[in-house]
């Protein structure tokens, strides 16, 4: 199966930075395509080439370890646009997947908790097992 991990978050805003740093951490070391998209998941459309399996990496609000959501447990969460975000990235993953022609099969969410837009409060175990999380998502089937 081909699959795209996408990364998700400002470079600048605190712990929504998390996609960010992560993708500058592993961006060789993965075989895997990868994207960082900035805080707009729209950019997707533009980039999607008919991956099979969709990674979506980015800080999530309101959690206190790292999560791995598949699927239609990522379509169940009613996740509302907070600060800096017009849409949330689950927001716009569901517009996506309305109006996309072609949308991959199999979609992961891999979460990593933040608690500021100011300041960064990541640890560096909290990355770690993140990167570990990805790396086990992709290597599953990619």
């Amino acid at each position: 199966m081909n699959c795209i991990v996408v990364f998700l978050g400002s470079e600048v805003a605190g712990d929504d930075s998390a996609g960010y740093e992560i993708y500058m951490r592993i961006k060789d070391k993965i075989k895997a395509r990868l994207e960082y998209l900035g805080t707009d998941f729209f950019k997707f459309y533009g980039i999607y080439r008919g991956e099979e399996k969709l990674v979506i990496v980015d800080a999530v609000y309101g959690i206190d370890d790292v999560i791995h959501l598949k699927n239609n447990e990522i379509f169940e969460i009613e996740d509302k646009s907070q600060g800096i975000h017009f849409l949330s990235a689950i927001e716009a993953l569901k517009i996506m997947r309305e109006v996309m022609e072609n949308f991959p099969k199999e979609i992961h969410l891999v979460g990593i908790p933040a608690r500021s837009f100011e300041e960064k409060t990541l640890d560096e175990k909290t990355i770690k097992k993140a990167i570990e999380m990805i790396e086990e998502v992709v290597l599953r089937d990619c």
